[in-house]
């Protein structure tokens, strides 16, 4: 019965790396090459993994794609903090701006895959954000309305503002390249992100009329 547990639970680990392995290679081979050019073969050869296990775990390259999107959909959604009420307006925007342009700096490619599905307008992320998303979005309407009307923050549209808020944070993932132009840097670093928190996070405070 031990024997068999351990058989069992060795195979479970080694079936963990197997797919974290694929879903880290696909997201980034999707994030260069794009979801309708990139094939299982490719994120095969670059993971090092014969094809044929690629479509053990995942059966298709739609399988594959939902898989990653499902991994990066989660992880938007746990990556920034929900606006608490006591905390105030100015509190809640400048966390969640800061969180939003670290994750445009550490997981630049799940933003590009994420991006490149939105345009595409795969089904999966479309009933994923009306199932997930829409219910989080009015919790965070509501505390924006509520600051509001207690004359911390200016009348807005909540939509637009966070519309605003996605565009200044995630184009430092999705535009990374043209972002480098502008710059002229090879690279973006760690500095030319705190610079852009500081930016963007000035823009949003004060078209919301936030300033103490």
């Amino acid at each position: 019965m031990e024997e068999k547990r351990a058989k069992d639970q060795l195979k479970a680990h080694i079936r963990a790396q197997n797919q974290a392995l694929i879903l880290s290679t696909a997201e980034r081979v999707f994030a260069r090459q794009g979801l309708a050019k990139t094939t299982t073969q490719m994120i095969a050869n670059e993971a090092g993994l014969p094809k044929a296990n690629i479509h053990y775990y995942y059966r298709s390259k739609k399988d594959l794609l939902e898989a990653v999107l499902g991994n990066i959909l989660q992880l938007w959604l746990e990556s920034v903090s929900c606006f608490v009420l006591e905390d105030g307006p100015k509190a809640c925007l400048t966390r969640y701006i800061s969180e939003k342009i670290d994750q445009s700096r550490i997981n630049t490619n799940a933003s590009k895959v994420f991006a490149m599905a939105l345009i595409g307008e795969e089904p999966f992320v479309l009933e994923y954000l009306n199932k997930h998303f829409v219910s989080e979005l009015a919790r965070e309407k509501q505390t924006i309305q509520t600051w509001i009307e207690q004359g911390e923050m200016k009348p807005v549209s909540a939509e637009h503002l966070f519309i605003s808020l996605w565009a200044l944070t995630q184009t430092y993932a999705d535009f990374d390249a043209q972002i480098k132009i502008v710059l002229n840097k090879a690279e973006l670093e760690e500095e030319d992100y705190g610079q852009a928190k500081i930016f963007v996070t000035n823009m949003i405070l004060s078209s919301c009329g936030i300033t103490d």
